[in-house]
């Protein structure tokens, strides 16, 4: 309960007005029905890779931008699913996949809001 209530948090964060991009890997495929209104996930799509590949591979695409992992959150381990969480300087990128078949996989990107402390 208490992953969930973490993924729920992040996933209200997703989707502020920051400036923040990143290239994908080249395997990656943008979904069709993407919804580019900002205010949930960036982008999302499928990586004709198992997994692990995936992640792997959208590791090092994110690192060679510059990018640092910051936070790792497996959830659901049965069905394949995490959140990651990066940051470059001050801003900060949600990062989830999931298993959609043994050799494809989901993500989606979104930002995270800074939050204000008053």
């Amino acid at each position: 309960m208490k992953l969930f209530s973490i993924f729920l948090y992040a996933f209200c964060l997703a989707g502020a007005v920051v400036a923040a991009d990143i290239r994908l890997p080249a395997e990656s495929q943008l979904s069709a029905d993407e919804t580019a209104d900002g205010k949930t996930w960036r982008q999302c799509g499928t990586m004709p890779l198992a997994y692990t590949a995936a992640k792997k591979n959208f590791d090092l695409s994110l690192r060679k931008q510059g990018w640092i992992k910051l936070k790792t959150v497996e959830y659901d381990r049965i069905q394949w699913k995490s959140l990651e969480v990066w940051g470059k300087g001050k801003e900060q990128i949600l990062v989830q996949y999931w298993r959609e078949d043994v050799s494809l996989t989901g993500f989606a990107w979104g930002t995270l809001k800074e939050e204000k402390k008053s």
